[in-house]
């Protein structure tokens, strides 16, 4: 499977994933969605590991610890940020940030594209703010606080990605797999610690395993796409995966997209074309 297949199964996988884990974080406590999600996800690995292969080596490691240390970040701050709004500031800044860091780590490593290429790659992050961006909630004052957090969680988010895209090529699923178990260790002690004030709060299960087992999907086939192919390719269209989870919001919830999104929604999949095509 090529690259550019991959990484657009990446961003579907953590687009509908995002979708079906923001439902169930509306529907009870985050603190008790997010351990569901990881220990689904760990669960999902050790199914799919016979079939893929996973080679616990040092560097493997290394690489897993790394993504699960960053990944966490990239969730607490981003759930953070989304609370403390606005959205409309917080969700852009943090998928662009994810975006352009991987992207720039693979330009200075001397991956390159054509012009229709950069064409394509601008295209996609102008997308990505756009699809992103909502006006809904514009009576939340943009704070130095709130694009600070952004900033974090978008540090975050492109740290889990290098991560678990530097382990060694023949690891196959050992950096996943110890980044969700780094992860889930701390939102398990998270969890422990905050019993006492969610014990009593509902958690839809179908939703987070559903989230779980697609963000770990996500991950996975990231970390493929970087093996089959450039990281400045696959950073780019695996970041669309916001596109996904607005459009599925519009055809599930019925939810109302505004003008701007639909012409990122355009622009995502002019840009996914351009990419190919370079």
């Amino acid at each position: 499977m090529s690259a550019l297949l991959l990484a657009l199964v990446c961003a579907v996988s953590y687009g509908v994933a995002d979708f079906w884990g923001g439902l169930a974080t509306r529907r009870g406590s985050i603190w008790k969605v997010l351990p569901v999600i990881v220990a689904t996800g760990i669960g999902t690995l050790l199914i799919a590991i016979p079939f893929f292969g996973a080679d616990f080596s040092a560097g493997a490691i290394k690489a897993g610890v790394a993504a699960g240390l960053a990944g966490t970040i990239g969730y607490i701050f981003i759930m953070y940020g989304l609370a403390l709004g606005p959205m409309s500031v917080v969700a852009p800044i943090s998928a662009v940030i994810g975006a352009m860091i991987p992207f720039a780590v693979g330009f200075f490593r001397g991956e390159t594209l054509s012009t229709v290429g950069f064409i394509g790659a601008g295209l996609a992050f102008i997308s990505i703010v756009l699809v992103s961006r909502s006006t809904e909630d514009a009576s939340h004052p943009v704070t130095t606080k709130a694009v600070i957090v952004a900033i974090i969680a978008g540090l975050g988010i492109a740290g889990y990605l290098l991560g678990i895209s530097s382990g060694p090529d023949d690891s196959g699923l050992a950096p996943v797999m110890v980044g969700r178990l780094v992860t889930g260790g701390i939102f398990i002690f998270i969890f422990i610690a905050k019993w006492k004030a969610i014990r009593n709060g509902k958690i839809d299960y179908r939703l987070a395993l559903a989230s779980g087992s697609l963000d770990v999907v996500g991950g996975a086939t990231f970390m493929l796409a970087t093996r089959a192919g450039d990281l400045i390719l696959v950073a780019v269209v695996a970041a669309l995966y916001p596109a996904f989870t607005v459009l599925l919001a519009r055809l599930v919830l019925h939810e109302r997209m505004e003008r701007h999104q639909l012409f990122g929604l355009f622009g995502a999949g002019a840009a996914v074309l351009l990419l190919a095509t370079s």
